[in-house]
């Protein structure tokens, strides 16, 4: 899978990756509410912001990562979207699994109808 042109290496579908996954993410939002920030500039905010989503990166995909992906560079804007990517896929994934899923699950009310509507005849 490729954020913002940087090819990395994840199975979302792996147990482990995804309680790492998750975890991270918990962090970010955790995180990003922390009071005290009324007292920075705004420069250190968006430092800040910035630090926290390249420590997602990093511990998610790999150390150095981050640098890879934003090229050192701390623009909050690019943080953000590459964040939000990342958080959609996992979602578009799961709803596909799902999907699936649930194409394969019986389902009891409607196997109950098939076989009265059977036995009636």
């Amino acid at each position: 899978m490729k954020i913002l042109n940087v090819e990395v290496e994840f199975d979302f579908l792996d147990a482990d990756n995804m309680e790492k996954f998750e975890e991270e993410a918990r962090k970010v939002k955790e995180q990003c509410e922390m009071k005290g920030k009324e007292n920075m500039s705004y420069s250190q905010v968006i430092r800040e912001e910035c630090n926290i989503i390249d420590n997602f990166f990093n511990n998610v995909f790999g150390q150095g990562i981050a640098d890879k992906i934003f090229n050192g560079k701390k623009n909050l804007n690019e943080h953000i979207k590459a964040f939000e990517d990342i958080i959609n896929y996992k979602v578009e994934l799961q709803n596909k699994l799902e999907s699936t899923l649930n194409r394969y699950q019986p389902n009891r009310q409607q196997r109950r109808f098939n076989y009265y509507k059977g036995n009636k005849r």
